[in-house]
């Protein structure tokens, strides 16, 4: 019994017209001799030495299907060689099918020659269907040709737009296109009466040979179709898009040698900006489906887009071009008017120019992100750390809700992988899209896509990882007996270490970069390009990452992103457990923006983690550059549920006070949104909204006989500190009840004199408490300032009063 991959063939009746029309214009043939392309065809199959690998399929009603062999016969009376019976029993429609052994690309046309007997009812019809890599049928029905009792020749177009007129997508929308003849698994025939006859019939039909017709690529008059321009005014920071068919046959679309598609952009000051194209397919999305092998139902013509990012308001023009296979199209100059910015657009991020440890954005206003690590929309982990959670995987459509939600709660900042068994482009065919290295799989791009738009729709920054280490590593998490680039799967690489010096491989991932950037990098919520997770597990040894040929990687891939992204997105990489794991002569490249490595402690707990994120701030200090926490919580292998959730709220206010770029990003995002959380995220966004922390010293003190801990950022005229009593965070005791606090007094060295505006904040609300004034005197050494009573931790701000 073999199970069907897809859905059954279209059962509905067919259109006799419809089809007799076709075959009179030439688009379908019936023939019972020689046609245009016949004098050279490449025999598919022939059947002097048997079968050829064909068989007999009949589908049952649980969508199983039983398998028969077919025999071969001898010719009948006139004719000579040796044929394949095709056994029918009406009112039955078995599919008579084969393997596709080599590509049909480069091909026009497939010939089917059948004996049809002289009994065969009037009524019958030929289904012809074909199945692709990713179980995508199509098919052609028409009434079986009139001519009894000799050979009839069917010959249909596997290439041009004749071919995508013709066959029928069955259990989809995507219609026959220029990569579907390369991508074939399977083709057959199937012959049976017609919808809703049950007469019965016992006979059979011959099968003499099938070929293929009329070799070389098809061209069309002008090449391109279909052109669309959306929005005609986009405001800066928003993405103009070009959408247009290419109809000329191409082999490979994402291969420059094959196809290059650009667009020249002339701005208001008569500078010009060359953006590439990009190939892509459509989908329909239905969210009721978590498993998004099944979620997506391909639909539409694949096609091409450009998309640009107006960074200048004014009138723009756009020349776009496209090479397909040596022939250059053109087309007339697009116009269109970018108007100013929604308000509270910024730009894209960039380093602080004179803040080392910071980022900027592109206005110059300071960068403060508060964000989650939602690597991919589950986590099989997190279920083993909360056994009892009733969080399931809900697919692409939890970014939505986390996103919205996000948004609400003030943060503003995600991780998200292109990993394997998520957004990756490139893997082994374990899953729709996936055909091996340099073919990037348009259902996960179609995905991430969607993320970045409501990514767009919330106002949040995405670090968007290229590769995570399991691809490239055989030590902890080893991917690589499934990658695409081993050689046993039909790769290049004999080990995992290669991917970082042979050629080759460094070529594909820079064909990955052009992919990248052509169909993301137009957007200013992507925050950077993270060339890969933990590199210090790549490779087979935990020291491999130290070897010159890791540097030399991330040099010359850094400089290459940072030559074809027209936007200069942020470029980064990442190492695992902590700052102590990451090597200089990758940290110091100037091709690299920024650092990020995780803060996972190896004993020591809650104390630990702190001294971590402290210690990432002298460690950024020394490198000079910003030092970015993407993964914290527990150790490696987490920690007691107690210890996590005090964690996630003590992270992300020692990022704030450790002049981090932005919080460090909790690895466990379920037990946030499970437990609801939120409030430790939307309590920090409240105090930190609107203040720059340039220029601001960080301090670190504990109060005598007490057991808080205080945090300060500060210079003469402005202080912020957040206090938090150790004895209950620190603690490993569950359930543990927080001490409460009263007549507390917060001392610290005074400001500069003058009068200043006290603010002590409630943490737990995240709400100002109380409003005092203060004034502080000439000379006066220290400040003392008494404190409401609180549980866990106080925070205040001290700023100049502002005069009415």
């Amino acid at each position: 019994m073999q199970k069907r991959h897809s859905r059954p063939l279209y059962p509905g009746r067919v259109p006799w017209v419809t089809v007799a029309a076709l075959a009179w214009f030439g688009l379908l043939g019936f023939a019972g001799g020689p046609s245009a392309g016949e004098e050279d065809p490449r025999v598919l199959t022939a059947f002097g030495e048997g079968p050829g690998g064909w068989q007999r399929r009949q589908w049952q009603a649980d969508g199983s299907a039983v398998i028969a062999k077919l025999e071969t016969v001898a010719a009948p009376e006139g004719h000579t060689g040796t044929w394949l019976r095709l056994p029918l029993a009406f009112p039955s429609q078995p599919e008579f099918v084969a393997a596709v052994q080599q590509s049909w690309e480069g091909w026009q046309q497939l010939r089917f020659r059948f004996f049809f007997p002289q009994d065969l009812p009037e009524d019958t019809v030929l289904t012809l269907f074909s199945k692709d890599w990713d179980h995508l049928w199509r098919q052609i029905r028409m009434p079986a040709p009139p001519e009894r009792g000799g050979v009839v020749a069917v010959t249909v177009p596997i290439a041009g737009p004749e071919a995508s007129q013709q066959w029928e997508p069955c259990g989809h929308e995507r219609p026959w296109h220029q990569l579907t003849p390369r991508s074939l698994l399977e083709f057959g025939c199937a012959i049976g009466p017609d919808t809703g006859s049950t007469d019965p019939y016992q006979g059979e039909v011959l099968l003499l040979d099938v070929s293929l017709l009329q070799p070389g690529r098809v061209t069309t008059e002008h090449g391109i179709a279909d052109l669309r321009v959306a929005p005609r005014a986009p405001r800066l920071g928003e993405r103009i898009e070009v959408t247009f068919r290419l109809t000329d046959d191409y082999r490979d679309p994402f291969a420059a040698e094959s196809v290059r598609v650009e667009a020249v952009v002339t701005t208001p000051a008569g500078s010009t900006e060359t953006v590439r194209g990009f190939y892509y397919e459509g989908f329909l999305h239905d969210p009721q489906i978590a498993d998004m092998t099944r979620a997506l139902t391909p639909y539409g013509q694949p096609c091409f887009k450009v998309r640009y990012c107006p960074r200048s308001t004014g009138r723009h023009t756009m020349a776009v071009s496209a090479t397909v296979e040596g022939r250059t199209i053109s087309l007339p100059g697009i116009p269109f008017t970018a108007q100013a910015a929604r308000p509270g657009y910024r730009g894209f991020v960039r380093r602080d120019a004179e803040h080392p440890k910071y980022l900027a954005w592109e206005d110059g206003s300071h960068f403060w992100g508060i964000g989650l690590n939602v690597r991919s929309p589950f986590d099989l982990r997190y279920l083993r750390v909360a056994p009892y959670s009733v969080w399931r995987d809900e697919g692409l459509p939890l970014y939505a809700r986390l996103f919205q939600r996000y948004r609400e709660a003030g943060i503003d900042m995600v991780e998200v992988w292109m990993s394997s068994w998520w957004l990756a482009l490139e893997w082994i065919n374990d899953a729709p899209g996936f055909h091996g290295v340099g073919y990037y799989n348009p259902y996960r791009a179609w995905m991430l896509d969607a993320i970045i738009e409501e990514a767009e729709k919330n106002g949040i920054q995405l670090l968007l990882v290229f590769h995570n280490h399991g691809k490239f590593g055989a030590l902890n998490d080893t991917e690589w007996a499934r990658s695409p680039y081993n050689t046993a799967n039909g790769g290049f690489l004999a080990n995992c270490e290669e991917y970082f010096s042979n050629d080759r491989a460094r070529a594909t991932f820079r064909q990955l970069c052009d992919y990248i950037v052509a169909r993301w990098g137009a957007s200013p919520n992507i925050l950077t390009w993270k060339l890969f997770t933990e590199i210090d597990l790549t490779g087979t040894s935990y020291d491999f990452y130290t070897n010159p040929v890791m540097a030399e990687w991330h040099r010359e891939m850094g400089a290459y992103l940072k030559q074809i992204d027209l936007y200069d997105h942020l470029v980064t990489t990442h190492w695992m457990l902590g700052y102590h794991r990451i090597n200089d002569a990758v940290a110091t490249l100037p091709e690299l923006d920024f650092l990020t490595t995780d803060a996972y402690y190896q004993g020591g707990g809650t104390a630990q983690l702190l001294a971590m994120l402290r210690g990432g701030n002298e460690f950024a200090a020394g490198k000079q550059k910003p030092l970015l926490i993407t993964e914290y919580g527990g150790s490696p292998h987490a920690d007691s549920m107690g210890n996590l959730i005090r964690q996630a709220h003590l992270g992300i206010w020692t990022g704030f006070f450790h002049e981090a770029p932005a919080t460090p990003m909790f690895w466990w995002f379920a037990l946030i949104d499970e437990k609801d959380l939120y409030g430790f995220h939307t309590a920090l966004r409240r105090y930190s909204d609107g203040e720059d922390r340039r220029g601001l010293r960080p301090a670190l003190r504990e109060i005598p006989s007490s057991s808080l801990v205080i945090n300060e950022l500060r210079d003469n005229s402005r202080l912020f500190a957040w206090g938090f009593d150790a004895a209950y965070y620190l603690s490993d005791a569950e359930n543990l009840r927080p001490a409460t606090h009263v007549d507390t007094l917060f001392e610290t060295p005074a400001l500069a004199a003058g009068d200043y505006t006290v603010e002590l904040w409630d943490v737990a609300r995240g709400q100002v408490a109380e409003t005092r004034p203060l004034t502080v005197r000439s000379g006066e050494a220290n400040l003392a300032i008494p404190l409401p009573q609180f549980e866990k931790d106080f925070a205040l701000k001290i700023r100049p009063a502002v005069s009415e």
